[in-house]
């Protein structure tokens, strides 16, 4: 369904106990006017076993024992720990970081902002060669007039370098959908957009963080965010007019001191790259997608998460107009080494999601005892919809 696409936190990082651990702890993260934080990082301060929250700032996370202290991060938050004494549902409160204004600790911001982006590229390339290993989880919805029609969890093993997820293995999953105008066979297609190219190719896009990146994006250094010491350059960048490819706009978090890649947040309409079947048409289209990067040896950083939401108004022959919004979350919730005997297959641009998940059979014992991030209430109801009318496993 998606055609000619280059298949692509510094503060989320998190990974996960083995499954079986009989301590759960649950809890919501919200900010200081009790808003939920959404997509934290709440993890033990060793890294040893972590998880994030979801859409409304809710988790739950598997600990060794109690009490026990845990590191809460979020960008734009400073870092919180607090100590689970008990197993009772804990609220946690993060402060916002401060906030300066470029005119206030730059000099010269627009020379600072392309100086920052282009080491940020060559940190980037230096290490593209660079690989890791991890274990990921998947999640995508549909959501079709306000209506869910699709659901999809997975685990995958994943290989993945600074550039992009390169190869993976798919492990226990689950696929549910019931009657809906519209299915996305390769959403996860978009899910893996590259951090930075070297040279855009045929079909691609242009990318913020490539070697001539000022001939086809303008760069707006939007403020510093200081927390415990440690500054992030938030910069927003715009294609610039006339280029002769598909180009994002969005904002990048980049470390002021060592150019590490923290966030990137991509705004896109992908128009004609997007095919209907016959009959229907896209009426409007927009993607969003943010990316998360952990940190690791040597002030660099690696991929931990990425969400997208894509929404799409069409047309079907003479039917009223059909709002379709699909949104995603994949999460690296724990870093391996290489696995023994795991191929971590290549990652094809016209890999078939829906009809690899479709096959798959339903293990409900595994899904109802083994929670990696938790479901929102909303996303609980649907589940236990699709499981009531048995439509996992089946289109």
């Amino acid at each position: 369904m998606l055609r000619n696409i280059l298949l692509f936190c510094a503060l989320l990082f998190v990974t996960l106990t083995a499954f079986g651990q009989s301590i759960r702890l649950t809890g919501k993260v919200e900010d200081a006017q009790h808003q939920p934080v959404p997509y934290a990082s709440v993890a033990l301060p060793d890294g040893s076993a972590g998880t994030a929250t979801n859409e409304v700032g809710e988790f739950s996370l598997t600990v060794p024992a109690l009490p026990q202290r845990l590191v809460v991060l979020s960008i734009g938050y400073v870092r919180t720990e607090v100590v689970a004494a008990t197993a009772a549902p804990l609220t946690i409160t993060l402060p916002a970081s401060t906030v300066q204004l470029p005119e206030v600790v730059v000099r010269n911001p627009q020379r600072v902002v392309e100086e920052l982006v282009q080491r940020a590229y060559a940190k980037l390339a230096r290490h593209e060669k660079d690989t890791y290993y991890g274990k990921a989880f998947y999640r995508q919805k549909t959501r079709t007039n306000g209506t869910y029609d699709e659901l999809s969890d997975a685990f995958y093993d994943v290989e993945l370098t600074p550039q992009k997820v390169v190869g993976w293995e798919l492990g226990e999953s689950r696929y549910a959908a019931v009657a809906g105008p519209f299915h996305m066979k390769n959403f996860s297609t978009l899910m893996r957009l590259p951090t930075f190219t070297k040279r855009p190719k045929r079909g691609s896009i242009y990318l913020p963080l490539t070697p001539q990146a000022e001939r086809w994006f303008t760069f707006t250094l939007r403020e510093i965010q200081t927390e415990n010491g440690r500054e992030t350059a938030v910069i927003d960048f715009q294609p610039r007019p006339g280029i002769d490819k598909p180009a994002p706009a969005g904002t990048l978090y980049l470390d002021r001191q060592t150019a590490a890649l923290r966030r990137q947040e991509l705004r896109l309409r992908l128009g004609s790259m997007l095919t209907f079947t016959k009959g229907s048409q896209s009426l409007s289209d927009s993607l969003r997608l943010v990316s998360d990067f952990a940190p690791v040896a040597d002030s660099l950083t690696r991929l931990a998460s990425t969400r997208g939401e894509l929404a799409i108004a069409m047309q079907y022959g003479n039917k009223p107009p059909s709002n379709t919004l699909i949104s995603a979350y994949l999460l690296l919730y724990q870093y391996t080494g290489r696995l023994p005997g795991q191929a971590y297959g290549r990652v094809k641009h016209s890999a078939d999601d829906l009809q690899t998940l479709q096959n798959r059979p339903y293990n409900a014992k595994f899904w109802q005892e083994n929670e990696i991030i938790r479901a929102s209430p909303v996303e609980e109801g649907v589940i236990r919809s699709f499981e009531g009318r048995r439509v996992f496993g089946r289109l």
